[in-house]
């Protein structure tokens, strides 16, 4: 019985450090991920395997320009969807979108399939739910790779 009890705190210590360092990792990429936006505080980091779904929920304000980032484990594809209660703001995947496009702040267009970041200036204060599918390379492999994501909040300089 002692040493599984020793087992299991070893376990959970382990999984602290883990979690801990994908923070830290996160939080320390934010200013190049996030540019020319800067942090306003809002930052998860989660460890993730392929075929898991995460599910952050933001609060934003009238009036501000925000820039809403999914960085770290770029060797995946990212499903993003982006909502206010039932209404999808943003997609980046899947049917539909191959062929449209959105133009960033300064004039850059960018095509919407696979972007990792939304941009936008809301006219009402909102709350929005991010929801993020890692979607797997091999559905039929045993093997599932897992890494470290972060959902950052950017705000205007």
């Amino acid at each position: 019985m002692k040493r599984l009890a020793i087992l299991i705190m070893t376990f959970l210590l382990w999984c602290a450090n883990v979690s801990a360092q994908c923070g830290e990792y996160i939080e320390s990429i934010s200013e190049s991920e996030l540019e020319p936006y800067i942090l306003d505080g809002n930052i998860q980091s989660y460890i993730v395997s392929e075929g898991e779904v995460v599910t952050a929920n933001f609060a934003f304000l009238a009036g501000k320009s925000y820039k809403l980032d999914v960085c770290g484990m770029d060797m995946f594809f990212k499903e993003i969807t982006v909502t206010e209660g039932k209404t999808e703001l943003f997609k980046n995947f899947g049917k539909g979108t191959d062929d449209k496009f959105v133009t960033l702040d300064d004039g850059t267009m960018l095509p919407l399939n696979g972007l990792n970041f939304y941009e936008f200036k809301p006219d009402h204060n909102m709350n929005l739910k991010v929801k993020i599918k890692i979607v797997p390379f091999d559905a039929g492999s045993s093997f599932k790779l897992e890494g470290c994501l972060g959902v950052l909040v950017g705000v205007k300089k």
